[in-house]
Parts: C-alpha cells; sequence; structure tokens
C-alpha cells in the first residue's frame, strides 16, 4: 500500500471497499449498500495501514529499553542561591561561563579575601 492516501492505490481501494462490506455486513446490511460505509472504512484503513518502515540503526539493546540515560553535565551543581542554607556543601557558588573559568577564579589570587561577586566585611572597621 502507498503511504500516501491521496495517491490512486489498486491495493488501498481493495482494502477500503473490502472493509467498507464488512462494516455493513456488521450491521445488519441496511440499505444502501457497502458504498455507504466508505467514509468509515477510508478512515479505519487509514488508522490500520501500516506505513512501510525505514530501517533504523544503533539501537540500543532491547535490554537496555527501561534504563534511562542522563547526560552526567545534567548532575553537576548549576549553583545555588547565596546566603542560603546549602545541600552541596557550606561552599558558596557562584554563576560561572563553565568549570574551566570557575577553576580559573577559585585559583585567581584576588579573591583569597572571598568569593567574586561577593562584598567582604572588613573585620578590623568598627561600626559607628
Amino acid at each position: 500500500m502507498s503511504s500516501n492516501p491521496l495517491e490512486v492505490d489498486p491495493k488501498r481501494d481493495a482494502a477500503i471497499r473490502r472493509e467498507a462490506k464488512l462494516l455493513w455486513e456488521a450491521d445488519g446490511k441496511p440499505d444502501g449498500g457497502p458504498e455507504a460505509y466508505l467514509d468509515k472504512a477510508t478512515d479505519l484503513i487509514s488508522i490500520k495501514g501500516v506505513p512501510e518502515g525505514i530501517p533504523v540503526e544503533n539501537l540500543p539493546p532491547p535490554e537496555l529499553a527501561d534504563v534511562q540515560i542522563e547526560d552526567p553535565r545534567l548532575q553537576e551543581n548549576l549553583g545555588e542561591f547565596p546566603e542560603r542554607s546549602t545541600d552541596q556543601g557550606d561552599q558558596r557558588h557562584f554563576p560561572v561561563a563553565d568549570r574551566k573559568e570557575e577553576r580559573e577564579l577559585m585559583n585567581d589570587p584576588s579573591t583569597d579575601a572571598g568569593q567574586p561577586g561577593y562584598a567582604q566585611i572588613d573585620e578590623k572597621q568598627e561600626g559607628p
């Protein structure tokens, strides 16, 4: 059968006529004959018809059908709200473009007093 319903296909037309006759007989052969069931039969054949498959390569083995595989980057800590209790440790996190930039910032001597982007309180300074 052709996968395009607009193309003339003798096999498809024969299947529609056969289905229309089965529907007509199932309804007790009312007046109008099988031709009255052509629309329903066309819909049913469209649903039942199986398009020709395209071969698929590199499918995972069937035993892995229930195993969900996620990108490992999804499990990395993408940052937390500052000044809130953290579930990833006591270190404060700040947004960075990537892990390389994070390592560079963490090894930067100018950040020894704290992390970039956070105001540091000078403990020696006395209040008003």
